[in-house]
């Protein structure tokens, strides 16, 4: 079964992934690398079967990240998946949808 989905990133998803690019490659590169991976075979897993996670807030679905401590929120429509935040399981929690 093919999989084609539009993958869109907003502003707040972009920034959350180079805030935390930034932070691991403070302490390795390789590290960073990983994160970056990880996180993609995360929305990989996402555009697969978008609608398996459940909506947690106003039609956004979440997903936690397979080894960073991360989630991903997204809301999934049509062909398209928005990506929103990925958002980092330390912060407060309420933050997540600001």
């Amino acid at each position: 079964m093919e999989h084609n989905y539009n993958l869109l990133y907003e502003d707040d998803a972009k920034l959350d992934i180079a805030d935390s690019f930034d932070y691991y490659s403070k302490i390795s590169n390789q590290l960073a690398i990983t994160f970056l991976n990880d996180i993609q075979k995360t929305l990989e897993y996402v555009v697969y079967n978008p609608s398996m996670f459940k909506i947690v807030y106003k039609g956004f679905r979440q997903v936690p990240s397979k080894t960073f401590p991360y989630v991903i929120l997204y809301k999934h429509e049509k062909q398209t998946i928005k990506i929103y935040r990925v958002f980092p399981t330390r912060k407060d929690p309420e933050t997540k949808f600001r």
